[in-house]
């Protein structure tokens, strides 16, 4: 059954894995500007969190649960397999590629649905979604807007190559959140990329009066998923080294966030002799985060270059730090380092002495209200406005160019 959009209104389909994602509020906020616009916004996933969805949308958003192929019936599967395959055999490089037909079978999923939401403009968030996107829409004039983020740009281009999303969005527009990224596509043949600021909610990550001085105790914190990328284990390593050189700031450590590593996390700090120091792992709400950053003295955003690619493209939470007053010592993980800029010190490596080394410049360098100026002004870059404004212009634009090709 097709549905079209309420009168004078124009629907944007926005497709990403899960919705509402805790750890994933870019793309609530994306949300969120679309319906500022005043667009009727569907969202289309493989699993959405209908709890989470009423209790920040209310009846706002619709979201539509990709079915299962189970769901469909043998001869649905068929006519997917036997479309996917006419897909690929119009792509011959592709045909030895295992995630080219992976895609070309998921993109069928999503080419009904999108048939039957009539949309007017589609925008996928993460490259992978991008691609189904662009073969459910192969031959349709509906605008294509594809979001990186990271890992599709940094560990699947490291399994998979690039050729996949060659051959797929090379129509598509391309949004990227930093100058890395925006590398990363143009040196693989995608330079055709729009640059979207990455905003934080300024008014929920807000500045608090600081001291002149450092006191005792010294307060870090340490935000993200626990993951072994997100280094949290270089965190307590830190904080092992700095209690061992400086014990007169008493330093303490907390960790928020919530992930597969929680009980190899608790392990590290009781065989370091530093579990009383440690507070969490604990998972929170964004202004829950927001609270925990105002009540700490520095940020530690240890994230690690893996070995399957994966490297920070933005850092979302380096930005909230900054935002709260927070000077931040990160890794050289991607475009971390442009994301600091003067909030904070990067360390010359990635290992918790040289991480022990960027806190103690940092605590040299000046006090703690000197640096919430600087990491303020730093974080002013990217206001959650300058974002709602940047994806409602592209937006309008790439409808409006629509219009215009449908008219024709």
């Amino acid at each position: 059954e097709r549905s079209r959009a309420p009168p004078g209104r124009r629907r944007v389909i926005v497709i990403t894995r899960s919705f509402p994602r805790l750890s994933e509020t870019f793309i609530v906020d994306h949300v969120r500007a679309l319906l500022q616009a005043g667009h009727d916004v569907v969202v289309v996933a493989r699993r959405v969190d209908a709890a989470s969805l009423a209790e920040q949308f209310g009846q706002s958003v619709r979201a539509v649960q990709l079915p299962s192929w189970t769901a469909r019936g043998s001869p649905s599967v068929t006519g997917a397999v036997r479309r996917a395959a006419g897909w690929i055999g119009r792509h011959p490089e592709l045909r030895r590629s295992r995630i080219a037909w992976k895609r070309a079978l998921y993109a069928q999923r999503l080419r009904q649905v999108l048939e039957s939401l009539q949309p007017d403009l589609v925008h996928a968030h993460f490259g992978p979604h991008g691609v189904d996107a662009a073969i459910a829409l192969e031959d349709r004039n509906t605008p294509l807007v594809v979001d990186f983020h990271g890992f599709d740009l940094t560990a699947f281009t490291q399994q998979h190559g690039w050729e996949l999303y060659r051959a797929t969005l090379g129509s598509a527009h391309l949004v990227a959140h930093s100058t890395f990224a925006q590398r990363q596509l143009a040196e693989h043949g995608l330079p055709r990329s729009e640059r979207v600021v990455m905003g934080v909610d300024r008014q929920l990550f807000a500045d608090r009066p600081r001291p002149a001085t450092w006191g005792a105790p010294l307060r870090m914190i340490s935000v993200g998923r626990l993951y072994e990328q997100k280094g949290h284990d270089l965190a307590i390593r830190t904080l092992a080294a700095l209690r061992a050189r400086r014990p007169e700031l008493d330093v303490r450590l907390r960790i928020v966030g919530d992930g597969p590593r929680m009980e190899s996390l608790n392990r590290l700090a009781e065989e370091l002799g530093m579990r009383g120091f440690v507070t969490g792992p604990a998972s929170a709400r964004p202004m829950e985060v927001a609270a925990a950053l105002c009540e700490a003295d520095l940020a530690l955003v240890p994230s690690r270059v893996m070995a399957d690619g994966w490297q920070e493209a933005f850092c979302r939470v380096a930005i909230e730090a900054m935002s709260t007053g927070l000077p931040v010592v990160a890794t050289r993980s991607g475009g971390l380092p442009d994301t600091v800029g003067e909030g904070g010190v990067v360390a010359v490596r990635e290992d918790a002495a040289a991480l022990a080394d960027a806190a103690e410049a940092v605590l040299s360098a000046m006090g703690p209200a000197d640096w919430a100026v600087r990491a303020t002004r730093s974080a002013a870059r990217f206001d959650i406005a300058c974002m709602y404004d940047d994806y409602q212009r592209l937006t309008a634009e790439l409808l409006e160019r629509g219009s215009t090709v449908t008219a024709s």
